[in-house]
């Protein structure tokens, strides 16, 4: 899926969002909570209240004067509300008194819970709240110590006034929950926009960053940020990694095109210098032989630079070991002929067995490449010593030559790609200006380091610094 298929959304905007999502949330939950506790507490006033005016109708039950000592209720003696309903009885369910306005069919609705406490009922889309309890009033009491009476109350009240109080509450908490959601969603929006703000400055010098734009600095408020400030780091130094892998292999390119077009131009002159003119036979096989080795030089540059290549994008092989000592020895020994071609002494210092931290492919590479190059520039009857000694938890190789040596101008561009202090003697040597780029890329991949001292008419002394294998992985 392409980069412009996908959606973006903003982050940014989706905190804003959740933030006032999360802030509506409990706002709503807020008003809910509230409006329950308002609608428990108006709920427990009308109870009592109710209760309240059940109690004042059994204060108005009264002696009836009859011969049975009956009681009665006594309306002169009430002050309720027309719409309330009551009825009150005795012990054998008849009636003592009632609301003088109430409906048989309310009277019946009324009478429908026979258990002592509150209930609910409704008639006509009319909703009730009541109270039913028993008490005892005592009459005559002058007389014989008075007589009890057990009588059953029942009030009841309509509950329309209850909810409506409780709409007005709902409508006060509602509005005052918007308007504080309002208030303070307005200053959380620019909160957290503020507080983005680093973020969103890095979004934008990273979307900057191309492959002609390697410019990544990261400002001084995502520096400050704690959680911003390693990612900004890390970036920086991997685009800073990125740019240098891309010039060294916009480099490579280039210089490689210009040495092999040089090359085939090399070519191609031999051959037409053959073709021009008919030659001897002997003429005709010392052309072959300069175009072979021609052909062989390009061989050996290709070789090199696919070494090159693979070790810089190789990964690095966890837990390599080899002794340094050894394969310096070994190296010397197979290139002891050609020392005698040239016509200089090789020679090695002894030394104990160093187990380094390299695979010893790579180990091979860096002592065939750091001797043939000292053969290559050494005088005849000179010599070329070869060292591995230990230098505390180091190990340290030592290649020193008799020859020439390198001006102190060339001395910081010896390892670049390419790079020959004399371009003279490239032919003459074979070599492309590779070897101690492979060298270095070498050394760096196993964490050590690579110097090179060189004194004019004196000679050259290359000295690699590795770090030693555990103990633990030490053959």
């Amino acid at each position: 899926m392409s980069a412009a298929a996908i959606k973006t959304r903003s982050l940014s905007g989706q905190l804003i969002s959740g933030v006032l999502l999360a802030e509506l949330l409990c706002a709503a939950l807020f008003a809910g909570v509230a409006i329950g506790h308002e609608m428990h507490g108006r709920r427990r006033a009308f109870d009592v209240m109710l209760r309240g005016r059940a109690d004042s109708l059994m204060g108005a039950v009264q002696d009836a004067e009859d011969p049975e000592d009956n009681v009665t209720v006594d309306p002169t003696e009430l002050m309720l509300p027309a719409q309330d309903v009551y009825e009150v009885l005795d012990t054998a369910g008849r009636v003592l008194g009632n609301s003088p306005a109430s409906s048989a069919e309310l009277l019946a609705a009324l009478n429908s819970s026979h258990v002592p406490g509150y209930f609910d009922f409704r008639v006509h889309r009319v909703r009730y709240r009541a109270v039913r309890f028993g008490g005892v009033r005592v009459i005559d009491r002058e007389e014989h110590g008075g007589y009890r009476r057990t009588v059953t109350v029942i009030y009841a009240s309509p509950t329309r006034n209850l909810w409506h109080e409780a709409m007005e509450a709902v409508r006060f908490y509602v509005l005052a929950g918007v308007l504080l959601l309002a208030a303070t969603g307005i200053l959380l929006v620019w909160f957290l926009r503020r507080r983005l703000s680093p973020l969103q400055e890095l979004a934008a010098i990273a979307g900057r960053v191309s492959t002609r734009s390697w410019e990544f600095v990261p400002p001084a408020a995502v520096l400050r940020t704690s959680e911003l400030a390693p990612i900004a780091l890390s970036m920086e130094e991997l685009l800073r990694g990125l740019q240098l892998a891309f010039e060294r292999q916009r480099q490579l390119t280039g210089d490689a095109a210009h040495e092999l077009k040089t090359s085939i131009a090399v070519l191609k002159s031999s051959l037409q210098l053959l073709s021009m003119v008919p030659r001897t036979a002997v003429q005709y096989e010392a052309g072959l032989e300069g175009l072979l080795l021609d052909s062989e030089r390009m061989e050996e540059l290709v070789s090199r630079m696919l070494t090159l290549a693979r070790l810089e994008e190789a990964p690095v092989v966890e837990n390599a070991s080899c002794d340094l000592q050894s394969i310096a020895r070994v190296v010397m020994e197979r290139l002891q002929p050609f020392a005698e071609l040239k016509q200089v002494v090789l020679e090695s210092r002894a030394g104990e067995a160093r187990v380094v931290a390299m695979p010893t492919g790579d180990a091979d590479v860096l002592c065939s490449n750091l001797i043939v190059n000292a053969l290559q520039h050494s005088s005849p009857k000179g010599c070329v010593s070869v060292s591995v000694q230990a230098r505390g938890a180091l190990t340290e190789l030592r290649v020193a030559d008799q020859g020439e040596g390198i001006p102190e101008s060339a001395l910081p561009h010896v390892f670049e790609r390419f790079y020959r202090a004399d371009r003279s003697r490239s032919r003459a040597s074979g070599g492309a200006g590779l070897g101690l780029s492979i060298c270095k890329a070498i050394v760096e991949r196993s964490v050590g380091t690579i110097h090179i001292h060189s004194v004019l008419g004196t000679g050259t002394e290359v000295t690699v610094t590795l770090p030693a294998q555990p103990s633990s992985a030490q053959p």
